[in-house]
């Protein structure tokens, strides 16, 4: 399956916005705003952390809003460079 994706524009930046649902762009544009990312030009985009002036991502790892790294911290898993927090599930 082909899904819709935002990548970030900044130079060497990795950060990726990947939807959990197959919507249109225009859904799929006001859902990334949500999460911090920023239109930069007609087709282009700033993820949350280089908007925060963290980035660019360069580790791609868990985070849910820019793929970025993420460490394990007492509140939750942390993104590294957008900051996100994923709380620990507990079972």
């Amino acid at each position: 399956m082909i899904r819709t994706t935002i990548t970030c524009q900044r130079d060497n930046c990795l950060a990726l916005y990947l939807p959990d649902t197959d919507a249109g762009a225009d859904v799929l544009e006001r859902a990334a705003r949500a999460l911090g990312w920023r239109r930069t030009g007609n087709y282009s985009h700033a993820c949350p952390g280089c908007v925060a002036g963290q980035g660019p991502v360069l580790e791609r790892g868990q985070c849910p809003t820019c793929t970025g790294m993420t460490v394990d911290l007492p509140q939750g898993s942390t993104c590294r460079y957008c900051q996100t927090v994923t709380p620990h599930t507990t079972y």
